[in-house]
Parts: structure tokens; C-alpha cells; sequence
């Protein structure tokens, strides 16, 4: 990868990163509400997942402002990320998306799944916030207020986003993740009271075999 060099390229840099984490997280978030069990947790979870398809349309926009304002003198780094077949992999959405994938293959009660999947989420959320928020701060010393408007806008959506999940979670998921309870041990359980212990057992045996 060329070198970067300025303030602009930091920008081109940050707008793919975010764009490849937008693609990702529309990738792995199906996943997240099939193994949610709360209504509105998958509501919310489906109702994001729309909104992050609007998030990767906004920065398709964004992508072709910043292709048209190169000029002649600007090649190198810029070339280099958006020309060809080169692309930036976010590595910090990925990272998340496998951990959370990797936490909802645990075994888990239905109420235990659905906290952690909130967890996970809220992750990639404030991965979204600092990086929408770098890039704002870019486009704004950099003079490109349109830019930064829109950048401003999914800012908004994510923040709007993570405050739906915290609200989910301490209204209601996290506690009823607190008062689960274990029916399969408790089935265990009962099974084994049932068991006479060793001297029952040796009488029993005994008297039907009529010794």
C-alpha cells in the first residue's frame, strides 16, 4: 500500500474501512436475529440491519464524491484504494463479528443468548461510533461540510441504534438473563432424587428375587 501522506488520505482510508464494516455487519447481523428469542430484540436487530443497508448506500455516495474531486496531482495512495481490484478489509469489525458468532455457539439459555447478543452488537456499534466520528472530524478540517453532514447523519443512526440496545438490556433483557433458570439441570436433578440410594437398593433387590 502507498504511502499516506495527509489528512485527506486518512479520510479515503477511513471511508473504506467503514465501508467494508458496513458490508460485514449486513453479512453477520441475519445471524444475530435468527439467534435472538425476544420479539423486540429481533425487531430491532432487522430494523438495523435496514438502516446499516441505507448507512453502505450513503457512503457508495460518498466514495464517488471523493473519486470526482481528485485531480491530477492526486494519485499514488488514492489511486491505490479505489482503483483495481485494491480494497481495505475492516479488521476491526471482523474481529467482532467472530467473537460474537464464537459467544452464540456457546450453550446458552434463551435469556442468557439474547443478553450476549446485545453485548455483541453494542461492540460493533461503538466501533461504528468512533470511526463515523473520526471521519466527521476529518471532513470538517478538511473543509468538506457536505461531507461531514452526511457522515453527521449515520453518526446519529448509529448513537440512535446503541441507545435502542441499552434500553432493550436494562429494561428487560439483562434482567430476565439475571432470574434464568437451568430446566435441563433441573430436570437432572429431579431424576436423580428419584434414585434410591446403595441400602434401598440392595433390599429391594432381595426381596424380589425372594431370598
Amino acid at each position: 500500500m502507498e504511502k499516506i501522506i495527509n489528512l485527506k488520505d486518512l479520510l479515503k482510508h477511513e471511508i473504506l474501512d467503514l465501508y467494508s464494516a458496513e458490508e460485514q455487519i449486513i453479512d453477520g447481523l441475519p445471524k444475530m436475529i435468527d439467534k435472538a428469542n425476544d420479539p423486540m430484540l429481533k425487531e430491532a436487530l432487522s430494523s438495523h440491519l435496514e438502516t446499516t443497508r441505507e448507512h453502505k448506500e450513503r457512503l457508495d455516495i460518498i466514495k464517488h464524491t471523493l473519486i470526482g474531486e481528485r485531480d491530477e496531482t492526486d494519485d499514488g495512495f488514492f489511486s491505490n484504494l479505489f482503483g483495481g481490484s485494491n480494497s481495505v478489509t475492516c479488521k476491526g469489525t471482523e474481529g467482532l463479528i467472530e467473537e460474537g458468532e464464537k459467544m452464540m455457539g456457546e450453550d446458552m439459555t434463551p435469556e442468557a443468548m439474547d443478553a450476549a447478543i446485545i453485548g455483541a452488537a453494542q461492540k460493533i456499534e461503538h466501533y461504528e461510533i468512533a470511526g463515523y466520528g473520526t471521519a466527521r472530524a476529518y471532513a470538517l478540517e478538511l473543509g468538506m461540510n457536505d461531507l461531514a453532514a452526511q457522515l453527521e447523519l449515520t453518526l446519529s443512526e448509529e448513537y440512535e441504534a446503541d441507545e435502542i440496545l441499552t434500553n432493550l438490556a436494562v429494561g428487560q433483557v439483562n434482567t430476565e438473563a439475571e432470574n434464568a433458570e437451568d430446566n435441563d439441570d433441573d430436570e437432572d436433578l429431579d431424576f436423580e432424587e428419584d434414585v434410591p440410594d446403595a441400602d434401598t437398593f440392595r433390599e429391594e433387590s432381595i426381596r424380589t428375587s425372594g431370598l
